[in-house]
């Protein structure tokens, strides 16, 4: 009566952010509640001057201040380090804190990505179909791109991500990335363009330690 959406209906928004997230069957199992800190290990780690523990204790508590402030302010991350450290946890993490909160949140693969905007771009018989899934990569309130780099990398796809990158800075839309290659592989790999956004308008979080696959 006030104008303002009832609980009912706002719950049935989060639900269908949910259904176009791509994560719902993971988001039960993968959140903050269920981080374990004590799976990362107490003893130092090579040169680093925290152990992983530490570490992740840093970037939670970043993740947490991020979707605290988000709305207000919150850096674009990007996630990087060897595979098996967490990282594409903590992206559902963070995605079902904010889905939760009632925001959009669209989780893409990179491999997965780029078969969107192939099939966008050249399949005319796909492209309807294609359309809405292209549209909300652009305006969904946070887009998460987990596995950069292990699409394949061509004109194409470094035109296609700057594309994306850029458009969302632009429209201040906040971007998660997620990547096993370091930072001198990440400029090796793509255009200068997507370097330069990625150095200049990223707050990158280091992942490191042992595989935790093979800790549990």
């Amino acid at each position: 009566r006030d104008g303002r959406l009832c609980k009912c209906y706002r719950q049935q928004l989060i639900e269908h952010a949910y259904d176009m997230s791509n994560l719902k069957s993971v988001l039960g199992r993968e959140n903050f509640s269920t981080f374990d800190l004590t799976l990362f290990s107490t003893e130092p780690f090579r040169s680093e001057a925290l152990t992983p523990k530490e570490n992740m204790s840093e970037i939670l508590s970043i993740s947490a201040g991020c979707v605290r402030e988000f709305g207000n302010e919150c850096d674009n991350l990007l996630l990087y380090g060897a595979g098996g450290l967490g990282k594409t946890f903590l992206c559902h993490a963070i995605a079902k804190a904010l889905l939760d909160k009632g925001y959009t949140v669209i989780y893409q693969t990179a491999f997965g990505l780029i078969k969107l905007l192939e099939k966008y771009t050249f399949s005319e018989a796909g492209r309807s179909e294609a359309a809405e899934a292209y549209q909300t990569l652009f305006e969904s309130d946070l887009l998460i791109i987990d596995d950069l780099g292990t699409e394949m990398v061509n004109t194409f796809t470094n035109t296609e991500i700057f594309n994306l990158i850029n458009t969302r800075l632009l429209r201040q839309k906040p971007m998660i990335l997620s990547t096993n290659l370091t930072p001198v592989q990440l400029r090796e790999t793509y255009s200068e363009r997507v370097a330069s956004r990625l150095f200049g308008e990223f707050r990158f979080l280091y992942f490191y330690g042992k595989d935790l696959r093979w800790e549990v």
